[in-house]
């Protein structure tokens, strides 16, 4: 049996860092709206990203297991391809620190997910 303070850790760490993750990606995002000067494309990429936090804040309110492990694995892929883009750019800091956020945004999960209680 996993005590309670365990599993309380495991979700709020996973859910506080998939938020801190979103906040992030939700900030370059408008910053990058800021120097398109609105761009269209801009507009649809800021839009997208800042749902991805409000859609984890909804998560962690509602204390949803569910939703917080959906939403960290969203925050991961997005950081995988953030990371992408940053070695194809040939940029070390867009390539790296996205990839760090992505690595321990699953452990993170995995984390949760091993201190799940059973069902």
């Amino acid at each position: 049996m996993i005590p309670n303070g365990a599993i309380q850790r495991a979700f709020w760490a996973c859910a506080g860092f998939t938020l801190l993750s979103g906040l992030v990606s939700a900030a370059f995002s408008l910053r990058s709206l800021g120097m398109s000067g609105g761009h269209e494309d801009a507009l649809y990429a800021a839009s997208r990203s800042i749902a991805l936090p409000l859609a984890t804040i909804v998560a962690m309110v509602t204390r949803s297991r569910g939703g917080v492990a959906a939403m960290a694995a969203t925050m991961t892929f997005v950081q995988f391809f953030d990371a992408w883009i940053g070695f194809e750019m040939r940029n070390p800091g867009r390539a790296f620190g996205p990839l760090s956020f992505a690595v321990l945004n699953i452990v993170l999960l995995l984390w949760m997910r091993a201190n799940a209680p059973a069902e």
